[in-house]
């Protein structure tokens, strides 16, 4: 049984991939270091990106909206393998799954429980409400959702506002049970104790500064892997939406919805378009930015969630600055016409090559 379980929970849109395409590219250096990351076999990867999530759902599915009773059932396999392997292993293992963010208290019990080694350390990777959401809306847009953004934030806003208590007990509120970040360091806390929880903050770039302060909080600090081909297999995994190309991908959702197309189907155009329209251009245009009306607002959350943290006992690794959002950051000038029109004709000429090479 390993004697040390180090659990890093996210969370999302906070550097997450890229730590894990680090870890389990370096896994045996670090497994010299004295820290197990558990990785498949070879030949038996079911994703790109090695991790736990999948696992975590064959015993935490009920945990998560978006896991059906169906997909919960058949990862249970994996989850079993997973106790195994945590079961086999000396000394400390690491489990990341940026999902265990959203669990509510019960369900952090069971994992723990289920687990069962005694000591418990947990590492959450955080940066600002102002980088967060926009990544959010646009992997909502990705997977095919047709709410804009200022409704987005909206719906956020009314959902921030209901009774902290219903945000801890409703599996379906379970955005800002993870991005109110004082209030899920104290969650944890109360299950493992304040000073067994470390919150990393995300500097954006350079991502090898995110691993430094990563490899502080899991006690491996200064740790660097020989590979060149692990360096490389961790660069930046995610090519966002930009402004422009979010609001033809938004249309688009909404006419392929309108006109009834399958999921799969719509899926695959998407893809299409994200990989050979949008990734390959030059000039993409403006990033996405939190809308102006909402920034006052956004940077308000922001401040009161850092103040939370501060005040719950956990240990912050890394610039608090990180953590904050300032609305004068989000300048940034909205998509014209003309760069909406480039962004659509990229997507049809994507579209059009594949059709004319039989894809």
């Amino acid at each position: 049984m390993a004697s040390r379980l180090i659990l890093h929970i996210g969370l999302q849109k906070s550097g997450t991939t890229y730590l894990q395409e680090l870890i389990a590219s370096g896994a045996e250096e670090l497994a010299e270091a004295g820290i197990v990351y558990p990785v498949s076999p070879a030949g038996k990867r079911r994703r790109r990106t090695e991790n736990h999530e999948w696992a975590s759902y064959g015993l935490l599915g009920p945990e998560y909206p978006w896991v059906s009773e169906q997909r919960a059932t058949a990862e249970k396999g994996a989850w079993k393998a997973l106790e195994r392997q945590v079961a086999r292993t000396k000394g400390t293992v690491l489990l990341s799954a940026e999902a265990l963010s959203v669990i509510r208290a019960p369900g952090i019990r069971t994992l723990l429980d289920r687990l069962g080694v005694g000591d418990v350390e947990v590492v959450v990777t955080a940066r600002s409400l102002s980088r967060s959401l926009p990544s959010l809306w646009q992997q909502h847009v990705r997977n095919g959702r047709r709410l804009g953004f200022e409704r987005y934030i909206d719906m956020l806003g009314q959902q921030r506002r209901l009774p902290k208590a219903r945000i801890e007990e409703d599996v379906d509120l379970h955005l800002w049970r993870a991005f109110a970040i004082g209030r899920l360091s104290r969650r944890w806390a109360r299950e493992v104790g304040g000073s067994r929880v470390r919150v990393v903050t995300s500097p954006g770039r350079p991502p090898e500064l995110l691993w430094t302060r990563f490899a502080a909080a899991i006690g491996v600090p200064g740790l660097t892997f020989r590979s060149s081909d692990t360096n490389d297999a961790a660069r930046p995994v995610h090519t966002g939406l930009t402004a422009p190309e979010a609001v033809v991908l938004t249309s688009l959702n909404s006419a392929l919805a309108t006109a009834g197309w399958p999921s799969d189907q719509a899926r695959r155009l998407r893809d299409a378009i994200l990989t050979d329209g949008f990734q390959p251009r030059a000039e993409r245009g403006p990033r996405i930015t939190i809308p102006v009306r909402w920034r006052s607002c956004v940077a308000e959350w922001s401040s009161e969630d850092v103040a939370d943290l501060l005040d719950s006992g956990v240990t912050v690794v890394g610039d608090v600055a990180d953590l904050r959002s300032e609305p004068e950051r989000e300048d940034v000038d909205p998509p014209t016409v003309e760069e909406v029109g480039a962004a659509g004709a990229a997507a049809l000429l994507a579209v059009g090559n594949g059709k004319a090479m039989g894809s």
